[in-house]
Order: structure tokens, then sequence, then C-alpha cells
């Protein structure tokens, strides 16, 4: 018996922009593979802004399939690149091909697509690995909606670690704390009791998803 997983991101093209600013280095180096780079370049040579935006969607969308919560983007070890007929084509190495392996994932299709400044991807593929009975690939979905929401709120950012504390850093505010409560709600099913909140439980991913997926 197989289980569809569906990843998908969003990416500005002003995030792109920064990334090219003079004086910021190689840094796509960092998140694109050398194959990418040189498939990421117009007609003229001119790094090919919508196409790197899309790579980098296409990279996070890849990587929400493995349901690696807690884990880092193995940006270099998730390839995407021309296939046959000019679609996009994934290629793992490395970390993240054992990463597919461990959750029993088949071929990994990836569609991109650009509109109003921004690039989304969608990937796609099937897993071998039933949900436990701790309901383990119901977890991975729900903070998965939960991460989301977040760097949602802050396109500046392109990954967020399991152990960051949201409160602190600032990412989820006063203001948008009640927002937070909502999104945990509809992600996980239940109805979270505003009177009788410990604010630990939403310091982190990780204590979050302890107190309302697992």
């Amino acid at each position: 018996m197989t289980q569809p997983r569906i990843g998908v991101d969003l990416v500005p093209l002003s995030r792109v922009r920064e990334l090219l600013e003079p004086g910021r280095g190689p840094v796509l180096g960092r998140f694109l593979s050398a194959a990418e780079l040189t498939a990421s370049r117009t007609p003229d040579g001119a790094p090919d802004q919508a196409g790197i935006a899309g790579r980098l969607a296409a990279k996070e969308a890849v990587f929400k399939l493995l349901g690696a919560v807690g884990r880092t983007v193995p940006w270099q070890g998730i390839e995407v690149l021309r296939g046959p007929g000019g679609r996009p084509g994934v290629r793992l190495s490395g970390g993240a091909a054992e990463l597919a392996r461990e959750a029993g994932l088949g071929p990994i299709d990836v569609s991109i697509s650009h509109d109003g400044g921004f690039a989304i991807a969608v990937a796609a593929a099937t897993t071998s690995l039933a949900p436990n009975s701790e309901g383990i690939a119901m977890s991975s979905a729900g903070i998965d909606k939960v991460r989301d929401w977040i760097l949602g709120r802050h396109p500046d950012r392109t990954e967020l670690a399991a152990d960051v504390d949201l409160i602190e850093s600032r990412l989820v505010d006063s203001l948008a704390f009640v927002e937070l409560v909502y999104t945990i709600e509809d992600a996980a099913g239940v109805e979270i009791d505003f009177d009788n909140i410990d604010i630990e439980d939403f310091q982190t991913l990780t204590t979050i998803e302890k107190a309302f997926f697992a």
C-alpha cells in the first residue's frame, strides 16, 4: 500500500535579487549546484532570476516530501534540472537521497510556475511507509503547515529549524500569536483553550509538535 505525499513552496523574486546583490559573494553556490548555476542563466549569460526562484522553491518543496522535521535543507543534495521536453526533473544525492530512502519515497515529480513576482513549486511522490499507530505521518504533515505559515510571514527566510525560539526571535509577535493558535488548531484538528494556554508549548516547532501533534 502506498501513500501520496505533496510538498509546496513559494519564493519571491525579490529574495533572489537580494542574493544577487553586489558584495554578497558567491552565495548562490550554497544553494545551487554547478549544474544548476549553469542552467540558471539567460541566453545572454545573465542570471535567470525567475529560474533561480523556481529552483529554490522546488528544492524546498522536495525537502518537505522527506518528512525530515528539524533537519536543515540539503541544498546541494537536491538538484532541479531540465528533464525531457524541458520539464523540471529532480536528482537526489548524499544525505537527501538517504532521507528519501528512509521515507520510502518513489520517483519525485515537480511542477514550477511563476506569476506576480513569485515562483511556486509543487513536488509529489508516493511513499511505501504507512502511518504508524503513533501518527507520525500525520504529525509531519501538520507541523509542516505551521512551519509554512510562519515562513509565509517572513519571505526573507527560506528555512526554519525545529529548535528556533519563535517568541524570542520575534518570528511570532504578540499580534501574530492568535493567528498561530488558529493555524495550529486547523492543522491539528483540535480546539485550544485560550484561557489555559501554556506559552512554553508554543516556543518552538518541536514543542508545538509535541503538544498538539503527538
